[in-house]
């Protein structure tokens, strides 16, 4: 399996972004750190992360799929055109599209979202803005397909492993929950 992509925009929300990255890389999900505009970037509550590449330099034919933290940096990501030409490579090629909180505002910006079921952050600033899905819902997280959304902060762990599970990894998935004590 090739490695997914996590993107790094600046505001991104903490837990959303270390959660799933701890979760898959226990799994040996091989993932790579995307910085949207540097490799050093602040979340939203002043941790800085080192990514290991930048946006700019990803040929997404080398990659299994994507997932955009939410937080603040979702807007970023949204007016990004880099980052929507990623998404909609990443869904035409039935890849892994991934995004919690906020961030399913860029999913719906690159056009990946018409008739899907999803979740996210309940802010009208968010919800108002995925015009084409079929519904939201309140639940944790939401696959529809290839797309994998999560609800916000406190779905962080359910979020990665909702990914887990659609990346084929569901066997492995309740010994790790027992492992972390996530009952």
């Amino acid at each position: 399996m090739n490695p997914i992509l996590v993107l790094v925009a600046p505001g991104f929300e903490e837990i959303e972004l270390s959660a799933p990255v701890d979760i898959l890389r226990r799994l040996d999900v091989k993932l790579l750190l995307v910085g949207v505009e540097s490799c050093r970037v602040t979340g939203a509550h002043s941790l800085v992360v080192e990514a290991d590449m930048l946006l700019a330099d990803v040929d997404a034919s080398q990659y299994d799929g994507v997932i955009l933290p939410g937080g603040p940096g979702s807007w970023l990501l949204r007016d990004t055109p880099a980052v929507l030409e990623l998404v909609r490579e990443m869904h035409a090629a039935k890849n892994l599209v991934a995004a919690i909180c906020a961030a399913p505002i860029a999913l719906e910006a690159a056009g990946v979202l018409t008739n899907r079921k999803v979740t996210c952050y309940p802010l009208a600033a968010v919800t108002d803005d995925l015009k084409s899905v079929e519904s939201i819902s309140d639940a944790p997280t939401v696959i529809d397909g290839n797309i994998v959304t999560g609800r916000g902060p406190g779905a962080a762990l359910e979020f990665g492993f909702a990914v887990a599970c659609y990346l084929g990894l569901g066997d492995r998935v309740s010994a790790l929950r027992q492992e972390m004590c996530v009952l």
